[in-house]
Formats: structure tokens, C-alpha cells, sequence
């Protein structure tokens, strides 16, 4: 097509008359998305609304003990929130644990930290002691900062010390996943605010983790660049479209129950939309919106989306208990009804896309009709198995 036959079509033409003056002045013609409108901008303008995950933030694995049934702790006849704040005020308080092998006795509460061992225990997008189950046994900072006294700094802590002396009668210092340690009981732990859910049903939460809690391997930690708002960061990837993206380049692990999961390198090279791209105002909705979600129970997406679920006992329907999701019936007022925080966060990702509202529905649709597929494949396999 000819310049002549564009340029009064040019939205924002100052006066040129020719394609060259148009590169001599540095712009490039940009057609808008579902128009016959055209626009100048530099090169510098037109940066690309995705990007990969990894070039914004880093993402790195959880925890990984090497031994979940000596450094997973549950707490007897009090919670973890109880636990922290005894370690808080006094960390050599000793507070009566038990292991997954059957020891049940006390540690100082000083050793003993909240961690978030699966996602199935939390409620919302943001991580609250409430929710959590489980303590990991790591020294306190003291014992981090001077490695050459370790053992010495034991004695301060003769709980823990003994609870050392019973792994190793058990045997643990000489398991592999251990013996190259050089204090197997120790685990060199990093938190990040960011917690990305690495095995996703009809659940899936990019978790916010103000309190810098550690995370089993189960989740990833997100660190997001200093550029980034990691906030707006969360909301984007708590998004629905960006729940699309990860349907649609997760590998699919088979099992009784269907999920899906990115390893650390997918969940680094998978797409998201560039937080840089919203103005001032829509990363201020975006905060807003998220942090209203976040109060919000982490629901299935159907019913995110407005879709009944069955309650019937021993129903035999073979889609029970999800029988009554119908993607292609959605609508937007129904997903906004259900859930009107998840549909103002996501307005404000379909805006920033110029996506229209048969788009907006359609993104709806495909991801409930990729998750619905998902988890009735699932119950397919195990009936003719």
C-alpha cells in the first residue's frame, strides 16, 4: 500500500508528506488493532507487551531438605502462628514437634519456622500463618553468621542439639541427598515475597509471601528486578490470561488426577504480560484489584467463573462434581457476579491488551474448556483403567 493512501488515515501526522520524511524523523506507521486508523511512534514505543518471566524477575526452586521426615515438623496442641511468636519474644521457649517418622518430642522455638510446604494448605493469594501446618527445623540467624563456632552455638540450644544426635543415629547424615553437606543439618534457605505454584489443578495462585516465609520446592521463588513492582507483577500473573498462558505450554503429568506443572526453565522462558507497560493510573487499579482479591478464598476456576458445582452424594454422573460447567455458555456478567475483584483485576489486563468484549468472553472460555478437558481426561482414564 501506498503512503498517499494512508496518510490521511494518520492519526497523529504533524504534517508529512512523505513516507521518507516519515523514517528520516525516526517514526515507524503503526495500524491500529481492529481499525483502519494509523499512528506514528519511535521504535522505542513499540515495546512488546509480552515478554519471558525470566527477563523481569528470577525464579528459583524452593526448599529442598534432602529429608522431609526430619525437617518437616508438625506442632502439638498449639499452631504454627503460636510457634512464631513464642520464637519471636524468647527462641530458646521449647515447643513439643513431631516428625513423619514417629519422633515426637521438644525443640526451642528459635529452630522451628513457619514454612508453606504444599499450596493446598493456603486459603487466599496472600500467604497467612492461619493456614499453615508445618515448621521447618533451621538454626536461628546466630548459627548462619558464625560457621566456625556451630558447634559450640549448639550448646546454647541443647533441644536441638539432641534432636541433631537422633538424626544422626537415624542414619541421615550418610543419605545422598545429605552427605555432601558439610552441617547436614543445615538448609540454606532464601525467601522472596513472590511464590510461583507449580503444580496446578483447578486451583492456581501466584502467591504473595509478605512475610518472607521459606517455601518447599513444591513452589518457585519470584524475584522480581528492581524495575518491577512486584505487586503489579503478582496481579499479572494471577491474571486470566495469563492462566491461559500457562494451560496452553504446561506439561501435562498424568495421574488419578490430572495437573499441570513448569519446570524451573519453562516457568522462566514462559510469557507474561510487561508490567511496564501500564501507566501510572493502571498500576495503581492493578494494586488496588489485587490486594482486594487476595482477601478472596482461592477457588476452583469454575467457580471463578460463575459455574455451579454438584453436592449430590454419590453422584454418577461422569463429569461429577463439575456436570454443570458449560464453557460455551459463559458471559462476562456472569464471571463478573461470581467473582467481581477477579473480573476488575482482569479488566484491567484486557484493557491494557485492547482485547474486545467477545475476546475478553472468549479468554474465559478457553481457559475453563482447557482445564474442564484437563480434569475429565483424568476421570476418563481411571474409569476404563
Amino acid at each position: 500500500m501506498k503512503f498517499s493512501d494512508i496518510r490521511d488515515r494518520i492519526v497523529n501526522n504533524p504534517g508529512f508528506r512523505t513516507l521518507d520524511e516519515v523514517r528520516k524523523a525516526g517514526y515507524r506507521i503503526v495500524k491500529e488493532r481492529d481499525g483502519n486508523r494509523y499512528f506514528l511512534a519511535k521504535p522505542d514505543e513499540l515495546k512488546p507487551l509480552l515478554v519471558r518471566l525470566g527477563d523481569i524477575a528470577e525464579v528459583r526452586f524452593g526448599i529442598k531438605t534432602g529429608a522431609n521426615d526430619f525437617f518437616y515438623l508438625e506442632p502439638i496442641e498449639c499452631t504454627v502462628k503460636d510457634v512464631v511468636e513464642i520464637g519471636s519474644h524468647n527462641p530458646k521457649v521449647p515447643v513439643q514437634v513431631k516428625n513423619g517418622v514417629g519422633w515426637t518430642g521438644a525443640i526451642e522455638s528459635g529452630w522451628l519456622h513457619a514454612i508453606i510446604k504444599s499450596p493446598r494448605e493456603i486459603k487466599t493469594l496472600q500467604v497467612q500463618l492461619d493456614d499453615l501446618r508445618h515448621l521447618v527445623f533451621m538454626p536461628p540467624e546466630e548459627v548462619y553468621k558464625d560457621k566456625k563456632e556451630k558447634h559450640h552455638l549448639l550448646d546454647r540450644y541443647p533441644l536441638a542439639a539432641a534432636y541433631i544426635r537422633w538424626g544422626e543415629k537415624k542414619g541421615y547424615p550418610k543419605r545422598p541427598t545429605l552427605a555432601g553437606r558439610t552441617y547436614w543439618w543445615i538448609i540454606e534457605a532464601s525467601c522472596s515475597p513472590l511464590l510461583w505454584w507449580k503444580s496446578i489443578g483447578e486451583r492456581y495462585g501466584c502467591l504473595y509471601n509478605p512475610l518472607l516465609l521459606p517455601t518447599d520446592q513444591r513452589n518457585y521463588f519470584i524475584h522480581p528486578s528492581k524495575a518491577i513492582d512486584p505487586i503489579v507483577l503478582l496481579a499479572i500473573l494471577n491474571s486470566t490470561i495469563d492462566r491461559l498462558i500457562v494451560e496452553t505450554q504446561a506439561r501435562e503429568m498424568t495421574g488419578a488426577y490430572t495437573i499441570i506443572e513448569l519446570s524451573v526453565e519453562q516457568a522462566r522462558r514462559k510469557l507474561t504480560l510487561d508490567p511496564s507497560c501500564f501507566s501510572s493510573i493502571g498500576t495503581t487499579r492493578l494494586r488496588d484489584s489485587f490486594f482486594r482479591l487476595a482477601k478472596c478464598d482461592n477457588q476452583s476456576i469454575f467457580a471463578e467463573l460463575g459455574f455451579a458445582r454438584c453436592s449430590k452424594d454419590r453422584c454418577k454422573h461422569p463429569h461429577h462434581p463439575n456436570e454443570y460447567v458449560h464453557p460455551e455458555s459463559l458471559t462476562l456478567q456472569q464471571v463478573q457476579q461470581a467473582s467481581p475483584h477477579r473480573f476488575e483485576m482482569d479488566k484491567e489486563i484486557f484493557d491494557a491488551l485492547g482485547l474486545t468484549e467477545e475476546e475478553r468472553k472468549e479468554v474465559y472460555r478457553a481457559v475453563c474448556q482447557l482445564v474442564w478437558e484437563r480434569i475429565n481426561k483424568a476421570k476418563s482414564v481411571k474409569r476404563n483403567g
